[in-house]
């Protein structure tokens, strides 16, 4: 492959004036790198220039390519399938230059500046806080409205998350925290294998106050519970300092990685509703998720939308559809004033003092009835984020089968509309303050909780068919919840056949494939029970092979004579016959004598 020229390619799109630019995606957009203030913005970001590039190769030949380029010092693969790649250009090479001669390259589906940008907390109102866990079980504490809440205690009936790992991308959880069950990750900030909240740091205690909300430990006498109580936390360090968007994706990939089930994000570029640009390296890490996370069924993604009080409608990073974005309500079910709106938001949930884990000690936001491990005083959307992302948690483990863009969907038709009178609901059922409505994690739960359908048991062929009727049956499967199934037959020749794959709908147990095999051929073929939900138990496979149905002999009738039919059966009828010829022509013979 020769070695790219540091020269941009053809523009469709005008080049602005003003300022550096590059592509931000796949296509032909271009966007500005502009002074701001004594530093560079790109839109509504603030940025920092890394000396770095990021660059997506088409498969691994080319990303070998783009490793060996001469303008390239070195390359490092960020991990998933080791194709995003981090490019640190050879002395007197611009970045954002070289950013522009690879894109549109047929080595190079995208390639783009790895900026410096810096992720903040979403900023905690100060308005005053209810000291209690309001939001899980509302009885009127503080003057709300009693039944306000996210209907923990009827979830919690069928599932308190065990099994359940969320990832908490923040400012560090503290690993140490009695009442948090925490993996240490990775620290985006200082670079290390520590992602353990740095004291010293404004907003360290950020993080371990939403690890609390989504799985403090619950049921152990101590502290608070989390809406998932029996799950684990995943903590990634990713606030406090300045990361780059590429340290955005190998976080992503580190977290589906390490197996969570859900990538919970309180945080943001800011809360002035500033636009975001699009990076491609977004739709690489949301694309992670959603097919890699949890062995393919997709990890969550869920992101406050932010405490500014205005509309996100041009952050294009949360317009991705896979995100769950959310807004914060209070304990009337009123919009949180702070709260973010637009056409992104998907869900709200309850904040305003949201009681949670602390860092322990002396270096958190305050205490709880005088134990300083704890804080009633968390809120901002901050704050609702992991409501959700808890709530998610739960839906998961009450069915390990369902799906990131299923949990998504039910999320949406289960939320509770309140606030009908200011919501600006659409014939859709949207509102742009509460989306599809506040979180009802009961309802959600309750909604998807189902247990898979046993494997079908083979009824036949089994060894052998005649080739006159191939018909594959099986027995109904059993399922937990009457569920009305569906069945995957796969059958293919054997060996070497293609496998041939037919859904049987409306829970009949039978295929017939007489007229699509012959004599002489060898079948291999399995089937699997499907509910609504997805894939049940799966029989093994079978084996039969195909032959022509044998077919009962026919005997000749005996010519010049009457004879009687006996029915009883015969060894020699032809011998019997010439003995009786015999006798009769020796008689014959006697009597003309």
């Amino acid at each position: 492959m020769s070695p790219l020229p540091l020269v941009p390619l053809l523009l469709v799109a005008a080049v602005p004036a003003g300022g550096d630019w590059f592509y931000p995606g796949r296509g032909d957009r271009v966007a500005v790198v502009a002074p701001d203030e004594g530093g560079l913005r790109v839109g509504g970001m603030a940025v920092e220039r890394s000396g770095n590039l990021l660059a997506r190769a088409r498969d691994s030949q080319s990303a070998r390519a783009l490793a060996a380029l001469p303008e390239v010092a070195w390359a490092r693969p960020l991990g998933g399938d080791g194709l995003v790649l981090r490019l640190h250009p050879r002395e007197g090479t611009d970045e954002i230059a070289l950013s522009r001669a690879l894109h549109g390259r047929p080595e190079v589906v995208w390639s783009h500046p790895d900026f410096l940008v810096e992720a903040k907390a979403a900023a905690l109102p100060n308005d005053p806080f209810v000291r209690d866990q309001w939001h899980l079980s509302n009885i009127g504490q503080r003057g709300w409205t009693p039944g306000v809440d996210i209907n923990a205690e009827l979830a919690w009936t069928r599932t308190t998350g065990a099994g359940a790992l969320v990832a908490v991308i923040d400012t560090g959880v503290q690993s140490t925290h009695p009442d948090l069950k925490v993996t240490v990750g990775y620290d985006y900030v200082d670079g290390d294998m520590d992602s353990n909240p740095v004291v010293k740091v404004d907003g360290a205690p950020h993080g371990t106050a939403v690890a609390g909300i989504i799985s403090a430990i619950g049921n152990n006498a101590v502290g608070v519970a989390g809406v998932a109580y029996a799950g684990d936390i995943y903590g990634i360090r990713m606030i406090g300092g300045k990361t780059s968007l590429g340290d955005f994706y190998s976080a992503f990939v580190e977290a589906v990685d390490a197996g969570a089930w859900v990538l919970s994000n309180s945080w943001g570029y800011g809360d002035k509703c500033d636009p975001v640009e699009d990076f491609s390296v977004y739709d690489d890490s949301i694309a992670y998720a959603e097919t890699m996370g949890r062995g393919g069924l997709g990890a969550a993604i869920v992101f406050a939308a932010g405490n500014g009080n205005c509309d996100i409608g041009n952050n294009q990073m949360l317009g991705h559809p896979e995100m769950v974005v959310v807004a914060a309500t209070n304990g009337d079910d009123r919009r949180e004033g702070y709260s973010c709106f637009g056409k992104f938001v998907a869900v709200a949930a309850p904040s305003g003092t949201i009681l949670t884990t602390d860092l322990v000690g002396a270096d958190g936001y305050g205490s709880w009835k005088g134990d300083p491990d704890y804080s009633g005083d968390f809120s901002g959307t901050s704050a609702a984020t992991p409501v959700v992302s808890g709530a998610i948690a739960l839906m998961f483990a009450s069915n390990p089968r369902l799906t990131a863009a299923q949990a998504r969907a039910v999320l949406r038709e289960t939320a509770a509309k309140v606030d009908i009178a200011n919501a600006g609901y659409d014939e859709t059922g949207f509102s742009p303050y509460y989306g599809f409505g506040r979180l009802d994690a009961g309802a959600a739960v309750m909604a998807v909780a189902n247990g898979a359908p046993a494997a079908p048991v083979v009824v036949a062929p089994i060894g052998l068919a005649y080739a006159d009727r191939v018909v594959l049956h099986w027995q109904p499967s059993a399922d937990p919840d009457g569920d009305l199934l569906s069945y995957k037959v796969t059958w293919r020749l054997d060996p070497g056949g293609a496998d041939n794959v037919v859904m049987v709908e409306g829970g009949a147990t039978h295929l017939d494939i007489t007229k699509q095999v012959a004599v002489g051929q060898r079948i291999v073929w399995g089937v699997q029970a499907y509910d609504l939900w997805g894939a049940g138990g799966a029989s093994p496979s079978i084996t039969f092979s195909v032959e022509q149905h044998p077919v009962a002999p026919t005997l000749p009738p005996a010519q010049g004579c009457s004879c009687r039919v006996s029915s009883r059966p015969t060894a020699a009828p032809w011998g019997i016959t010439a003995l009786a010829l015999l006798a009769l022509a020796l008689r014959t013979r006697q009597r003309r004598r």
